[in-house]
C-alpha cells in the first residue's frame, strides 16, 4: 500500500461492536455490521479523513490512512 493511499482498516479482533466510532464519523462513512456485529466500512469515498473514529475507539480498533503524522508531513 502506498504511503499516502486512503483506507479504513478495522482490527476484527479488536473491534467489540460498540460503535463508538460510528456515532463520531460526521459522514456515516463507516457502521456495525449487523451480520458480524463489528464495524465495516460503508463507503471510503465519503469519509473525510478526519480520524474521529480512530481518535474515540476505545479500544484502537481502526485506523485510518494515511495518519495524521503523515498527513502533516507532506504540508
Amino acid at each position: 500500500m502506498n504511503a499516502m493511499e486512503h483506507s479504513i482498516v478495522i482490527d476484527e479482533d479488536k473491534c467489540t461492536g460498540c460503535g463508538a466510532c460510528v456515532e463520531y464519523c460526521h459522514v456515516d462513512a463507516i457502521a456495525v455490521s449487523p451480520e458480524t456485529g463489528v464495524v465495516e466500512v460503508v463507503d471510503l469515498e465519503i469519509c473525510i479523513e478526519c480520524h474521529s473514529c480512530q481518535q474515540n475507539c476505545p479500544e484502537g480498533a481502526i485506523k485510518v490512512y494515511p495518519q495524521l503524522e503523515e498527513s502533516m508531513k507532506q504540508m
